[in-house]
């Protein structure tokens, strides 16, 4: 849920889950699977940004029938990969299918976007995300709870600061973020770190988050600790954007980056 509403300012999203997490309790699985589903009064006034009261209760009857039909969001995954062959888009593309099959809504915009489908080309950060969360462990901020696939079939979670940064550094060609992005940031991750290519996520994204990196600007670049491999930073003496960005054949090394508060 905390996935699948993680678009919009960072004070909006928290402030709409603390509603919703108290709409649903102590806890919410037990909630969504009780013996009477949730009520649209029980939402009422209940949204986020584009998304209706409507299209909350909706998100969250979408999610009981998953949990009644399945047990568990990951046995629903784990279908989905039994039939979609050995491809992370056609896994996480019958997952999301199956909750855009559930919605029962004539009206369809809500429910492709919280439920959007990466075989038309959609890069599903949210969902990307939800599975960064769910499968990496072990570095104090993802879970590590599913087994259903290994953090090497990963794919990034693409938003507006990875994929500024992902041009700028060089990781893809593209100029659309979508699915074809994505894979090729992760290819250019998986270069560099076949076990585990969104360990980089983080990091980045933050420095994009924080501000710490929006534009190059004259004079800051070179205290930048991404100058050394971006190509639209500054030259090697900080003083001035770079022209023409990394020589032809040279290998891209990523910097080490410092921890971000």
């Amino acid at each position: 849920m905390a996935a699948s509403f993680a678009f919009g300012n960072v004070a909006q999203i928290l402030a709409f889950l603390e509603r919703v997490f108290r709409v649903l309790g102590p806890s919410p699985h037990a909630t969504l699977t009780a013996r009477r589903p949730l009520s649209p009064s029980q939402v009422t006034g209940l949204s986020h940004r584009f998304i209706s009261p409507s299209g909350v209760h909706r998100f969250l009857l979408c999610l009981r029938a998953a949990l009644l039909e399945h047990g568990s969001l990951e046995a629903l995954y784990q279908r989905g990969r039994d039939r979609g062959g050995g491809d992370p888009r056609s896994w996480l593309a019958g997952f999301l299918a199956s909750f855009r099959e559930s919605w029962r809504e004539k009206i369809p915009r809500e429910r492709n976007f919280l439920f959007p489908d990466p075989g038309k080309g959609s890069a599903c950060k949210r969902h990307n995300l939800f599975l960064r969360w769910v499968v990496r462990e072990g570095d104090g901020v993802d879970l590590g709870l599913w087994t259903a696939l290994s953090p090497r079939q990963l794919i990034v979670p693409l938003d507006t600061h990875m994929a500024r940064l992902g041009k700028w550094l060089g990781l893809t060609s593209r100029s659309s973020a979508d699915w074809r992005m994505a894979e090729e940031i992760t290819g250019a991750f998986r270069a560099v770190c076949p076990e585990d290519p969104v360990r980089f996520d983080f990091a980045l994204t933050r420095i994009g988050i924080l501000k710490a990196c929006t534009l190059p600007v004259r004079g800051t670049c070179g205290r930048c600790p991404l100058g050394v491999a971006c190509r639209g930073g500054a030259s090697p003496d900080g003083l001035a954007p770079r022209q023409g960005g990394q020589a032809p054949g040279k290998k891209m090394v990523l910097p080490v980056l410092p921890p971000l508060g």
